[in-house]
């Protein structure tokens, strides 16, 4: 056994690759990138969903609700205070449909998915390397790594990075490769996943309905 083998490794877990050669380090970082590129696709395309059912369902909703002012429908009904929610939501509509056609959900998916493209374009060149090459010199592996990496670079300098959230989605995506991530990282990861995906637009869902309905009937 060599010294180098008898030293005792310092990284665990999916950082095991930075003690390998840089062309197994590049492999690692290609594949884990290309995932977390293809999960920000993911979550994206679910926020434009959610952001565009609620904001439409919020219209729905103070259309309804100005037309309880139109056909008096309950005497006792102040329509005064009907009147002043339905302007105070119907502003804060309009800022909050300023706010998200100004984040380009579906348009950052989309970069994210062919970035993802890209990326699995380079991970199969670094594959077929490895396969068809086995017995490549170390001056072939240098100048293949060495280009490699440059256009590794080259795209992800093209694109947005994705945020820790994507990466976090990507290893349970895979947990026969990420064996250290525990039962509570799991939960913690799936909390985060809602909060990011679903919780605000909820709200919106949830909370506009029970504040009309509790003005109508409680004041």
């Amino acid at each position: 056994m060599s010294e180098e083998q008898k030293v005792k490794t310092i990284f665990t877990g999916h950082k095991e690759y930075l003690e390998k050669s840089f062309l197994e380090e590049l492999n690692y970082k290609i594949w884990s990138t290309k995932g977390a590129r293809f999960e920000a696709d993911k979550r994206l395309t679910i926020v434009a969903k959610m952001s565009n059912i609620s904001l439409s369902i919020l219209s729905a909703y103070l259309i309804i609700a100005s037309l309880i002012s139109v056909y008096n429908l309950h005497s006792e009904i102040k329509i005064e205070l009907i009147n002043y929610v339905v302007t105070a939501l119907s502003i804060l509509l309009l800022v909050l449909s300023q706010y998200e056609n100004a984040q380009n959900y579906s348009l950052r998916a989309k970069d994210f998915h062919n970035c993802g493209l890209e990326l699995s374009s380079l991970y199969n060149q670094l594959r077929l390397f490895k396969t068809l090459n086995p017995n490549s010199t170390e001056n072939e592996k240098r100048e293949f790594a060495i280009k490699l990496s440059q256009e590794y670079q080259n795209v992800l300098a093209r694109y947005e990075n994705h945020i820790s959230i994507d990466y976090d989605n990507f290893k349970l995506a895979h947990l026969e490769y990420f064996k250290n991530v525990t039962t509570n990282e799991k939960i913690l990861i799936q909390t985060r996943n809602f909060l990011i995906r679903y919780f605000w637009y909820s709200i919106i869902i949830v909370f506009t309905p029970i504040l009309i309905i509790c003005l109508c009937i409680f004041i």
